[in-house]
């Protein structure tokens, strides 16, 4: 078995993305993120599923296969069940107009998917943000 990545450590990574991200783009509201690897970075787990960061609200990790195992993996303090991007949408309770993403990663049969339950008018990289905080 794996050691978990410690609840410090998750709490400081997403510290740092959200002071990246206020550097660069002061008035975001809202980074989702989506690929395996940078949710392992944020949560501690590989999950499929969602990880929904709010500018000033707690990110919630949003699980779609396999929850239980997100749990186990996990020291994550939200992690949540989803069926479908419709679970993930019914708790947001204002969609902001843009969203930051993994433009790099995101396919856009995925992003289609999710702009059904999310319809935000714009999309903007997050990219760099990532990148320099994994960095």
């Amino acid at each position: 078995m794996t050691e978990k990545v410690p609840f410090a450590e998750l709490k400081n990574r997403m510290s740092c993305f959200r002071k990246q991200m206020d550097v660069s783009n002061p008035d975001w509201e809202m980074t989702v993120i989506f690929s395996k690897i940078n949710l392992y970075y944020f949560t501690g787990t590989m999950q499929d599923g969602i990880l929904i960061i709010p500018k000033n609200e707690e990110a919630k990790f949003w699980v779609r296969r396999s929850y239980e195992r997100a749990l186990d993996e996990s020291l994550f303090s939200s992690i949540e069940p989803m069926n479908s991007f419709r679970d993930a949408a019914k708790s947001v309770s204002r969609l902001p107009d843009t969203v930051y993403l993994e433009t790099e990663v995101v396919p856009l049969a995925l992003y289609q998917r999710f702009q059904k339950y999310f319809p935000f008018k714009n999309v903007k990289s997050a990219d760099a943000q990532i990148c320099a905080v994994r960095a």
